[in-house]
Parts: C-alpha cells; structure tokens; sequence
C-alpha cells in the first residue's frame, strides 16, 4: 500500500522539493540517448560488429556531459 503524502508548498503557493533543473536535464538526457539508441539501430541493423563500430565512432551521450553542457545556463547577470 502506496501512502499519499500532501504536497508542501511555500508561502507563494510553490510546490516545495519541485526541481525543475532535474526535469529539464533529464528530459534533454533522455530524449538525446533515445534517439542515439534509433540512430545506432538504424545504421548497424542489430549486428554486433556494426554497433561496436557505431558506437566507437559515435559516443553515447552521458548524463554528466549533459550537465556540464548546461551548467551555468542561468547565471544571476542573465536573470537581471
């Protein structure tokens, strides 16, 4: 049995533990590492020897390269 906790919200009505750089990163990771998975399919049609090849001359994307890319997107001199 699943127990529902109430949402907490700040004094703005925010939903408290809401993290939209989460989203947002994981979202953008997700969509690029799927259609890196198409793209290796397509090309090497399932063969072993083809998507090592693919592989080797096309990295996989990575979470922590998604975010070192992203990094400081939002900086306090951009907001202002």
């Amino acid at each position: 049995m699943i127990a529902l906790v109430p949402e907490r919200r700040d004094k703005r009505g925010r939903r408290i533990g809401h993290n939209w750089w989460r989203e947002f990163i994981t979202a953008e990771f997700y969509a690029a590492d799927h259609a890196w998975w198409l793209e290796r399919e397509r090309v090497a049609l399932g063969y072993t020897t083809e998507m090592r090849e693919f592989a080797a001359s096309h990295p996989r994307p990575t979470l922590k390269g998604f975010m070192l890319a992203h990094a400081g997107i939002y900086t306090r001199e951009e907001v202002a």
